[in-house]
């Protein structure tokens, strides 16, 4: 068990009901307070994070096979995603031990098509941002991984960094 919060999965609701209750969520925390100004989010190092409907929309839903899904999702509403949603804003101001990797993917040609930033956390937490040519971070999604997703991650991707919180933020063990 998390020492993480987890958000409640409402009872009752359809998957077109909770993927909205979780958009208000994922907006007011990570795109515009509830007064409509925007929320500046800083990775531990203080780069701007930007944050979209459309990566929401990627980070709540999931695929019934991920392992041959090629980033396309065929299922609306994840559980296992919505509820971890507080924890992309805890990934990103370094509240745990993270393992920063940096991911270059190219076409047949060797051209670069993206610049992927992952984030792994002690929670077995995947957080993956596209780093933008003017230095920006995009997020693109966030779930829950396990160890043989891990082992894919740490064998296609170089360390950058690997950053410890200081020890008065470092969460309590389960």
């Amino acid at each position: 068990m998390s020492a993480w919060p987890l958000l409640d999965i409402p009872v009752g609701l359809d998957d077109a009901a909770l993927i909205k209750h979780f958009w208000d969520y994922f907006r007011h925390a990570y795109i515009e307070d509830a007064d409509g100004h925007h929320v500046d989010i800083r990775d531990w190092r203080g780069v701007l994070v930007i944050f979209s409907k459309f990566a929401y929309q990627h980070a709540i839903s999931g695929h019934g096979d991920y392992r041959d899904g090629l980033g396309i999702h065929d299922v609306a509403f994840e559980p296992t995603r919505a509820e971890r949603l507080p924890w992309i804003g805890l990934t990103l101001a370094g509240e745990a031990v993270i393992e920063v990797r940096h991911q270059e993917l190219c076409d047949s040609r060797r051209r670069r098509l993206k610049r992927r930033v992952l984030i792994v956390t002690d929670e077995a937490y995947v957080v993956v941002l596209d780093r933008q040519d003017d230095g920006l971070l995009r997020f693109r999604t966030a779930f829950p991984a396990d160890a043989s997703y891990l082992t894919k991650i740490r064998r296609e991707g170089a360390r950058v960094e690997l950053h410890k919180p200081p020890p008065e933020k470092e969460m309590p063990q389960s």
